[in-house]
């Protein structure tokens, strides 16, 4: 009978152990869940992206809110320094752009602000662009579209802030190639 006893307090040890366990793991996919939803809600917010099956994506890549701002304005600011200074006209448009994409004292509009005074490198713009390639190519055209062609806008948009001489002139040689760059990564031809 103590064998027996012995035995049933093993077996209730090893199905409390196991229910433990289990308990532990569902809490912890629980808060899992709970974090992505999270996630999700803040590059939401923060993105203007309303497409819940593109920022399903973007999360599943590992974009964070921050990484999906900076990603955001980068394009802005390699126009902007296209030709080897960023004019107060292109910071001006750069800023206005970049006050839709960014809360105003999130580490990206620091970040913005650090660029806007001193040019990234160029390295930098190539890993901005393997990023953009990574990103759009994981996401479905669908999903993409609104995206791509809301930074080409923007993009141009910060070429064009300097303006010319009666329309002529607005966007530099530069510029023009940055853009085309851009628009490549993002796979817009």
């Amino acid at each position: 009978m103590a064998d027996s006893d012995a035995f049933k307090n093993r077996c209730r040890s090893l199905e409390n152990a196991f229910f433990s366990d289990l308990d532990q793991k569902l809490i912890r996919e629980m808060q899992d869940k709970l974090s992505a939803e999270e996630a999700i809600a803040t590059l939401r917010s923060e993105s203007g992206i309303k497409d819940d099956a593109a920022l399903k994506a973007l999360h599943a890549l590992g974009i964070t809110p921050q990484a999906l701002s900076a990603f955001r304005v980068f394009p802005l600011i390699a126009v902007a320094w296209a030709d080897g200074s960023a004019d107060q006209q292109e910071v001006t448009a750069v800023r206005m752009i970049a006050e839709r994409h960014l809360s105003k004292n999130s580490e990206a509009a620091k970040l913005l602000d650090h660029w806007l005074k001193e040019r990234p490198s160029a390295e930098m713009l190539s890993t901005w662009e393997s990023c953009a390639q990574a990103v759009f190519s994981a996401l479905e055209d669908k999903q993409s579209g609104s995206l791509r062609s809301q930074l080409v806008e923007e993009v141009s948009e910060v070429a064009r802030a300097s303006g010319g001489v009666l329309g002529f002139g607005a966007t530099t040689k530069s510029e023009s190639d940055m853009i085309t760059k851009i628009k490549r990564a993002l796979g817009v031809d």
